[in-house]
């Protein structure tokens, strides 16, 4: 991590990755610092949830997120743009944590609840 960088500091909590399914959902609940190995642990999770189902469909939580840097920005687009090649889709819940231009080409919900009725038809 360059502390250098804005907006990563060396006191926030270490990053921490849960994966849920719902149905055919599959729910990342991101926390802590998305930065250096941070984001490489994250990779993987995106990989394996999108081609554990064709169509992919996914819902990442960022709101635990206390920072992000751009290697983590760009996964998290990258794995947006990989779901919809797939005729899938990715569902972001970002809390404010994405710099504005991060989330041009997202697909953002308010709320893991919204994102899983949307993908599944059905509240949860």
């Amino acid at each position: 991590m360059d502390s250098a960088e804005p907006d990563i500091h060396p006191d926030d909590p270490d990053f921490d990755i849960r994966l849920d399914r719902h149905g055919d959902v599959a729910l990342l609940s991101l926390a802590g610092r998305l930065d250096g190995v941070a984001c490489l642990i994250l990779q993987q999770y995106v990989v394996n949830a999108l081609v554990s189902r064709i169509p992919p469909l996914l819902v990442m939580d960022l709101t635990c997120l206390t920072a992000i840097d751009g290697r983590g920005c760009d996964i998290v687009s990258s794995a947006s743009q990989h779901a919809r090649a797939a005729d899938g889709r990715l569902i972001v819940i970002d809390g404010g944590v994405l710099p504005g231009h991060a989330v041009d080409d997202l697909e953002l919900f308010p709320s893991v609840a919204d994102a899983l009725i949307e993908l599944t038809g059905f509240r949860q």
